[in-house]
């Protein structure tokens, strides 16, 4: 398998994860299950599975591309990745835990802290789109 394919195939996967959990399953846990409070258990455990694999497919992408790259001082492509698990992280442990203590407080704080977490989560799928983009400019100047 190519290196173009198997990066294709990892940020696809990465993608289409984030995609799924943020746009389907999170808003539909909280449109099925009455109460809220275990509305907000499963969406949170499937934002933490897609935080997992995030890593796991972040950190692939990152040896493939580092074997691929150009100087390091030019590869974008790179550089969205490290921008993809530097959002993950963020988010997973550091946003996450502070929105949970302030959900379970019912601290006012709450609703800001689920504005950042869902803001780091968009930086997160923009650096992955983008990266999938370079990928699609890479493969048609490849002529595949």
């Amino acid at each position: 398998m190519s290196s173009l394919r198997a990066r294709w195939i990892l940020a696809a996967l990465w993608l289409g994860g984030l995609a799924a959990v943020g746009l389907i399953g999170a808003p539909t846990a909280f449109a099925v299950i009455p109460d809220k409070m275990l509305a907000a258990a499963v969406a949170s455990r499937m934002f933490y599975v897609m935080a997992l694999a995030a890593v796991a497919l972040g950190g692939l992408l990152m040896v493939l591309e580092r074997a691929h790259a150009r100087p390091l001082a030019v590869s974008t492509p790179f550089f969205l990745v490290l921008g993809g698990l530097f959002f993950t992280v963020l988010g997973e442990f550091v946003v996450v835990p502070q929105l949970l203590s302030a959900a379970v407080a019912h601290a006012a704080s709450a609703g800001m802290w689920h504005a950042v977490a869902s803001l780091v989560y968009l930086l997160q799928a923009i650096c992955v789109f983008a990266y999938v983009w370079t990928l699609a400019a890479a493969a048609a100047r490849q002529g595949r």
